[in-house]
């Protein structure tokens, strides 16, 4: 029995976030930096001599059940939809096995803020076109991924998180224009690991809002035109942190962050409940040069940049704090998969 696997990693937003969201991004243009890390979304196919199509969520300890039709059995409505809107399991069914069963779970929490929605969405995709043995092109493997979520389900939100999960990597992307441009911008490992010795992320609990109110009211803001000069603003820092990164100035990055954060705040009200606030300050009372939340706001985790000798002090007092420290590496790569024969 051949069974597929596949993982796609979740990434750390650096700066220009919200500028890849609509309308901003066909506007105006929007420009994202982040880089994938060592946290995945991991998932399997395994053929089944039952109908029908099984899905089980190990961290939700959910299941979905389809056995004719179109009706779903359950609340997994994310894969479900990947399933409805790529139903290739349906041409590689046999007598021997007319059904199928996915198992999937996540190396972080829902609502982390490091992308896991759209790093699912694309692990799904990168099983499918595998175990039909299809060929895809990256661009319009992450458009289906933006397509599924914020069309098909219409969850608010941007581009950056599928491209990530697709080209992996430190990567400035570009959007706007009817085209999305991917631009490397270190690929050395020294360089990356000198930066990553500079970083911590921490999970600061779950958010207050969910990211779907944080979206909506942030896109709100932006069409009534209270914060269209903080999206310039926001976007501008993006050349700025790259050409940093390029020479390798991580302080100077690092005090970016700061003042980036500080404008990402204004965008709503939402973004920085006390818990933030005060983890934040905390970070900063210890050493920490800047920071901030990885996602759109109101929890999940948070990423500080400090010296590399305050780093224990900076991770002592975050731990005490009650927030979960989790170690990470950057990785190079977008997302995998693999096949291999097991015996039934």
């Amino acid at each position: 029995m051949k069974i597929y696997k596949a993982r796609a990693p979740m990434r750390i937003g650096f700066f220009g976030g919200g500028t890849d969201v609509s309308p901003y991004a066909e506007e105006h243009g929007g420009k994202v930096l982040n880089c994938t890390i060592n946290l995945f979304v991991r998932c399997m196919i395994t053929p089944s001599s039952a109908p029908g199509i099984t899905i089980r969520s190990l961290d939700l300890q959910e299941v979905s059940k389809l056995v004719s039709g179109r009706e779903w059995d359950g609340q997994l409505s994310l894969p479900q939809a990947v399933l409805d809107a790529m139903p290739l399991l349906q041409s590689v069914r046999s007598a021997e096995n007319p059904g199928f069963k996915l198992t999937m779970f996540s190396d972080a929490p829902p609502g982390s803020g490091l992308g896991s929605s759209s790093a699912l969405v694309v692990s799904m995709l990168k099983l499918l076109y595998a175990i039909a043995g299809q060929t895809y092109d990256p661009h319009q493997l992450a458009e289906l991924a933006y397509r599924i979520e914020r069309v098909d389900l219409n969850i608010p939100g941007g581009r950056q998180d599928q491209y990530a999960a697709v080209f992996g990597g430190m990567c400035l992307y570009h959007f706007g224009q009817g085209r999305v441009i991917v631009e490397p911008v270190i690929t050395d490992p020294a360089a990356l690991m000198e930066l990553e010795s500079c970083l911590i992320i921490g999970y600061i609990g779950d958010r207050q809002l969910l990211t779907r109110h944080l979206m909506s009211d942030q896109v709100q803001r932006l069409v009534k035109g209270d914060t269209l000069r903080l999206h310039d603003e926001t976007k501008a820092f993006v050349d700025e942190a790259t050409r940093l990164l390029r020479e390798l100035r991580i302080s100077d990055f690092g005090r970016l962050l700061h003042e980036a954060w500080e404008v990402k705040k204004a965008f709503s009200p939402h973004i920085a409940p006390p818990i933030v606030d005060h983890v934040y300050d905390l970070a900063r009372r210890h050493g920490a040069w800047g920071g901030k939340i990885t996602g759109a706001g109101g929890g999940g985790f948070m990423v500080f940049a400090c010296p590399f000798d305050r780093r224990l002090d900076l991770e002592r007092a975050l731990t005490e704090a009650g927030v979960i420290v989790r170690p990470f590496s950057f990785v190079t790569h977008g997302v995998q998969s693999w096949s291999v024969e097991e015996r039934d």
